[in-house]
């Protein structure tokens, strides 16, 4: 609210008051003693409305710098939708309020390819937040919005990463309308020379850990010493086949090879708590080209039967995001040899 708007209503409440006062009679002095809280509690909600400032903050590109004990950070992906279904790149806003320490910040979002590693996060005080308000402006300069607070919460925790998930910002038949989905995410942001300056990556829908990024270590006979991998090669070879939609074989392809690492670590952590074991997993899958993701995915064919090795598999294989224009059946192989150590 600007300063001129803000005297212009006390203004207004005072002419409101001259007026009253000329209708005064034998009752009055309590009526007037009234209109004097009246307009005291309205001068001070004005007042508070005044102070009450949106941060604006910056995106602000990670460079794995130290952060305080209450400060935290956080990524999310999303896709604008309309209402052919049909993807839209373009720009949104949305305002966040801390429930704890009772703070609204405006955030500006550019979408990316879904799946695609974040370079982009931004840096929020811990606490438990809401999304309030979401606005974007289309191609052709029209307003949509979404009006909250959203049904769930979202997490910032204290030297933390929080991965907000997918959002699907849906555009309505209703003019201007949009409808807002958030939806879990396996981590892909890949910490790299951000490791030991944050202590964890977490689920920013549940507050979880996805992933610890403190250094393990073990104390044996007085003497501390880190626990290490033991240097190995590994391979990891894919085979996939969408039937009638193999044309579409390079790009679905293109998506699980950028995410070789992540899909890798399953295996190198299978080896780090279990005898050495190598061979394929077999998938069948369904890809829909609603949400760009799989719709379905199930083992066929397991040589490696270890549980903890599938999930892992399993949650990195369905939080991936595929431009695919249509939905599509296929089969999908990871083949895992140890290669040498």
């Amino acid at each position: 609210m600007q300063v001129s708007e803000f005297l212009s209503k006390i203004l207004l409440l005072s002419r409101y008051s001259v007026t009253i006062r000329t209708v005064i009679d034998k009752r009055g002095m309590i009526r007037v003693a009234r209109l004097a809280s009246i307009i005291g509690l309205s001068f001070f909600l004005l007042w508070g409305s005044l102070n009450a400032e949106v941060v604006t903050l910056t995106p602000k590109i990670w460079n794995g710098e130290a952060l305080q004990k209450d400060e935290g950070l956080f990524y999310l992906q999303a896709a604008i939708i309309d209402s052919g279904a049909q993807h839209r790149n373009g720009a949104f806003s949305f305002v966040l309020f801390g429930k704890n320490l009772q703070k609204s910040y405006s955030v500006q979002y550019e979408t990316t390819t879904l799946g695609q590693h974040p370079d982009k996060v931004w840096k929020l005080k811990e606490d438990e937040y809401q999304v309030l308000q979401i606005q974007h402006i289309d191609a052709q300069g029209k307003r949509w919005t979404w009006k909250g607070p959203y049904r769930s919460s979202f997490f910032v925790k204290g030297q933390s990463l929080a991965n907000l998930g997918i959002w699907y910002l849906v555009q309505l038949k209703q003019a201007g309308q949009l409808s807002f989905l958030a939806k879990p995410s396996k981590n892909i942001f890949l910490p790299g020379k951000s490791q030991g300056s944050i202590a964890r990556i977490i689920d920013g829908l549940t507050g979880y850990d996805q992933l610890t990024l403190e250094q393990k270590a073990a104390q044996k006979k007085g003497e501390i010493r880190a626990v290490l991998r033991s240097s190995r090669t590994i391979g990891m070879f894919y085979k996939l086949n969408l039937f009638r939609q193999n044309q579409s074989a390079n790009s679905v392809m293109g998506v699980i090879q950028s995410n070789d690492p992540d899909l890798r670590s399953c295996y190198t952590d299978l080896l780090d708590r279990a005898p050495p074991t190598q061979g394929s997993m077999v998938y069948t899958m369904v890809l829909s080209n609603q949400t760009q993701s799989l719709k379905t995915l199930k083992i066929k064919k397991a040589d490696i039967q270890d549980p903890k090795f599938s999930e892992c598999l399993y949650y990195k294989l369905m939080a991936l995001s595929f431009p695919v224009k249509e939905s599509m059946i296929g089969e999908l192989s990871l083949i895992f040899q140890i290669i040498g150590s």
